[in-house]
């Protein structure tokens, strides 16, 4: 199991990354799509988690099932070890998604992995790491209470005044809320650099993503072709995912022991 007791009934996954955003969501689901294209060990899986989402079946030519809802009609019944991947489609960028249907026929089926606890989603994903879109966060949001058993948290914003100011004023009740680290992903150009931000708002920088309107396309599914990994937004991606897998305890063993602890680097 991944899950580690962080406070009181509390739980987080060691092995869930939440992407969301606090107002609106710049490239929330563009990231994520990235993240798990460039995440360092493979089997990653993506699953599109946003109430308000439901966009990339669409985006991808796919069919929204199976996906979202067969999962959470599935989890009701039982998590069996894996069970996530049934419900799991492959997109032409090699990225596994469980895919949300467009509308608000989404929101039950997110309220149920929401409020089933950490343990069934854990326990649906087996070994897998599953990053999570969660949308535009808000208090009693089922996008928060996801994003509560995340070990790692990304907020993507605009490195500009107004969208740093509506995470500033945010910052109190999200660090309540949260079990695990909290980043931010500073989307396209704006007036501050990175280092001046992490410092004024306490929160620490896991990436910058540039403009990139072809990288944009090929994450958005608008785009296809050969070496697209070398384009410059996923490529921001993938160093943004390798900083948040290296941030992760590790196992190690113990020389004298031989047993096995959590080593946090």
């Amino acid at each position: 199991m991944a899950l580690r007791r962080v406070g009181g009934e509390q739980w987080i996954d060691e092995q869930l990354v939440a992407v969301g955003a606090v107002k609106d969501a710049p490239g929330v689901t563009t990231l994520a799509v990235g993240l798990v294209a460039g995440w360092p060990r493979p089997g990653a899986v993506l699953l599109e988690a946003d109430p308000d989402g439901g966009d990339l079946a669409a985006r991808f030519g796919h069919h929204p099932d199976p996906g979202l809802m067969s999962f959470a009609a599935a989890a009701r019944s039982g998590t069996d070890p894996g069970l996530l991947r049934q419900h799991v489609q492959r997109l032409r960028l090699d990225v596994d998604v469980v895919l949300a249907p467009p509308g608000d026929s989404a929101i039950a089926a997110v309220h149920t992995i929401a409020y089933g606890g950490p343990q069934v989603l854990r326990h649906a994903a087996g070994d897998a790491t599953v990053v999570v879109d969660v949308g535009r966060l808000a208090q009693g949001s089922p996008g928060l209470a996801l994003a509560a058993m995340a070990a790692d948290v990304v907020l993507v914003a605009h490195p500009t005044l107004d969208q740093l100011t509506q995470v500033q004023t945010r910052l109190g009740w999200l660090r309540e809320a949260l079990g695990g680290r909290l980043w931010l992903a500073l989307s396209g150009p704006g007036p501050y650099p990175a280092a001046e931000i992490a410092r004024d708002l306490g929160v620490a920088v896991a990436g910058e993503l540039p403009h990139d309107r072809r990288g944009a396309g090929v994450l958005s599914g608008r785009l296809v072709g050969h070496g697209w990994q070398r384009l410059r937004l996923p490529g921001a991606a993938r160093v943004l995912a390798w900083r948040l897998h290296d941030a992760r305890p590790r196992q190690v063993a113990l020389p004298v022991l031989g047993v096995r602890a959590e080593v946090h680097r």
